[in-house]
Parts: structure tokens; sequence; C-alpha cells
């Protein structure tokens, strides 16, 4: 038992090292290669300082996205080492099942997940502000201004000409229709701002109510209450990339939409994917462990690499693709996320079954 804690650890110690060697190596290359990009983008007021800052800032966006593929390279690479070793031959001589192994390499993949869950939720939404701030010239709070929203909330339409995260608006029109959608009432206000009972306070407004002989009733007001749905934190979440929005942000901004309005599907694929992430971060190690113990076996280390780079390129487009097929056709986007990775599980199940 205890010869086998060490045989467990070692595996696992030898196949983090390797994911997040991988995991420095992809983020570094991406980092230089992104930057050269932008070199080529420099004008004035956009200085090569800048535009290190930038791609400095985008880097945790960047270590995001190659999660999966570090996962799946450095479990080639870790287990690699150890069939070129012998190692793996020695585990399976001593009753080591070959499902056991896989399972310690899953466990190293465990800290890619939480480390990818972590840049998600607190990491990603701070540093993609701050580097549209310095591409786009302005202060994170000027990112968070709306000009020109539609938004409903049931019968009622509204159009805000400005807004911002602070709680201000400006030029807001209030269109209300009954269930027939014959309009009701129209409300015009100059300003608006969020006070902290939780309620819309309007500024200069008219309201004109139409009675139901046709005639019209308008009444003016230097203040005037309205409550609408619409807050503060919900008019910056417009302003920023569903893809960049935190999980939280994405389940608190798809809830308000549902009870008020459609969800976008551009906000549901971003939160699947973001589901999917861990999932995938998995399955790729999956199929990374049946490139060594499957047809690969006898394969020299570089042909795996190239092979598992093909397949984690593969992978990342076929997902990327099916992630924005999902946009135009009707299913949920959870199922154009998940089709690849139940695809790459089944593989990499079917390749290691084959090896047992």
């Amino acid at each position: 038992m205890f010869a086998r804690r060490l045989v467990a650890k070692h595996v696992t110690k030898t196949s983090t090292l390797a994911m997040l060697g991988a995991t420095g190596v992809l983020t570094l290359l991406q980092f230089l290669f992104t930057y050269l990009a932008e070199l080529s983008e420099l004008k004035h007021g956009y200085t090569a300082t800048q535009a290190l800052a930038y791609v400095f800032w985008n880097t945790p966006n960047y270590l995001y996205e190659i999660l999966p593929i570090s996962a799946l390279i450095g479990s080639v690479i870790g287990l690699g080492t150890l069939a070129s070793n012998s190692e793996l031959i020695v585990m399976r001589s001593v009753g080591i099942s070959l499902w056991r192994i896989v399972g310690w390499v899953i466990r190293s993949a465990m800290l890619l997940v939480i480390l990818s869950f972590a840049l998600s939720q607190w990491i990603i939404p701070y540093t993609t502000e701050k580097a549209d701030s310095i591409k786009k010239h302005q202060t994170v709070a000027a990112l968070g201004e709306v000009k020109g929203y539609w938004t409903r909330e049931g019968q009622r339409f509204i159009y805000v000409d400005y807004a911002n995260s602070q709680g201000a608006l400006r030029n807001i029109q209030v269109l209300d229709f009954d269930d027939n959608y014959r309009l009701k009432g129209v409300l015009n206000a100059e300003q608006g701002q969020y006070s902290s009972t939780g309620q819309w306070n309007l500024k200069q407004s008219q309201q004109m109510q139409i009675q139901a002989n046709g005639d019209g009733h308008l009444t003016q007001s230097a203040q005037l209450p309205l409550s609408l749905a619409l807050q503060p934190k919900y008019v910056h979440m417009v302003t920023i990339d569903p893809e960049d929005l935190a999980p939280s942000q994405l389940v608190s901004f798809m809830h308000y939409l549902s009870e008020y309005s459609q969800v976008p599907k551009t906000y549901q694929l971003a939160f699947w994917k973001k589901v999917g992430m861990p999932f995938s971060l998995i399955a790729l190690v999956v199929i990374a462990c049946s490139f060594i113990f499957g047809p690969l076996r006898q394969q020299s280390m570089g042909f795996r690499l190239v092979i598992a780079l093909f397949v984690g390129l593969g992978f990342y487009y076929l997902q990327d693709f099916l992630g924005y097929a999902s946009l135009v056709y009707s299913p949920s986007p959870a199922w154009f996320v998940f089709i690849p990775i139940v695809v790459i599980f089944v593989a990499g199940g079917y390749l290691l079954n084959r090896a047992k």
C-alpha cells in the first residue's frame, strides 16, 4: 500500500510538472506572438510600451484559453517520459491497472481545472477591462458607459440614450403597451439617477397617458420615481464581451434577462463554454493517455507531440465552430459545446480499453 502511494505520488508529480511546464512555455509564446502582432498597430497615442501593457493585462485570458491544450501536451510529455524510462511497464507488471494510472494523471490536471476557474471568476473580468482601457484610451469607468440601449420588461419597452455603471441616465423613453400591444403611455425624461432604495428617479419628465377613447393626458414632473429592473451593474455588463464575464456574473445577468426578456444566445454560449472548460481539459487528458498506452505507444515523443497538437487544435476549432453555429440554429448552445467533449471522451475511453 505504501509502495502504491509512492508510485501515485511519482506519477502525479511528473505529470504536474510537465503540465505546468507546457503551460508556462505556451503562455510565453502566446505573449510574444501577440506583442509582435500589436507592434504592427502602433500609432500616435498607442506606443510600444502601451502595447506591452495591453498584452500583459490580457495574459490571463491567453492562459485560460490554452489550459486544455497545455493539459494535453503536458500529459503526453509526462507519461511519455515515464514510458521512455520503462516505468509504466514496471507499474503494469506489478498489477497497477491502466485506469488507475490515468486517474493519477487526471488528479494532476485538477490543478489546471482550479486555475481555470480562478481565472474566469476573479482575474479575467478585471484584467480584460484594464487591457481595454489601455487600448481605447479610456478609464475603466468610461468603458462601462452605454449609448443607445433598448431593453424590454414585460409589456414595457425602454430606450436609454446614455447610461453608466454609476447609475446615471440621460434621455430616457419608456413605452407601455397592453396585452394586445396597443400603446397605453409614453414617458420621456431628460435625466435619471439610481437611488439607494433600488429605484430610478427621473428628472424633467413628461408622461403621456392614452385613454380608452384615444384621448391623451400629458403630465409634467420635475422628479418622478420609476420602477425598473435595470440596475447599474447590468448596465456595466452590457458593455463587456460575454466571454469576459465571470460565471457568477453570467448567471446573474441571464437570470435578470430571463425574467424580463429573452436571453441572447451569446451569453448562453459563453456560460456553457465556462461550464464545459473542466470537462474539456479532462477529456483531452484522457485522449493524451490513450496516445501513450494505445496505438502511438511505439512512436517517438516528437511524433506524439505533433499528433497531440493536431488533436488539441482540432478540438479547439471544432468546439469554437460548433459554438458559433449554435447562435444560428435553435438548439441550446450546451449541445454544441459538449458534443466535441463527448466525442473526445468516447474516443479516448475506447482506445484505452483496447490497450488494457
